[in-house]
């Protein structure tokens, strides 16, 4: 697999993470159960961008997941803080 290919791939795999605990967050799951999916979305985020950093390193990984929080689905609920 080419870096480009595997870079895509991995930031999808990001996206989608990152989308399923804003989903998570803002579903009908409460208390530990949801904790607990967002966790593991979490390691699981973690997990690909270690990957990212050792295909592209540590700035530009960076900046890729940041552009995902950023365009993805809010992180915080509208109205709320």
């Amino acid at each position: 697999m080419d870096n480009q290919s595997k870079v895509a791939r991995l930031r999808a795999q990001i996206e989608r993470e990152h989308k399923a605990m804003c989903w998570a967050r803002d579903g009908l799951a409460i208390g530990t159960a949801q904790h607990r999916f967002i966790t593991r979305r979490q390691s699981r985020i973690d997990a690909h961008y270690a990957a990212l950093k050792q295909a592209v390193g540590e700035q530009r990984s960076t900046e890729i997941v940041l552009q995902i929080y950023n365009d993805g689905e809010p992180l915080q609920r509208t109205g709320q803080l």
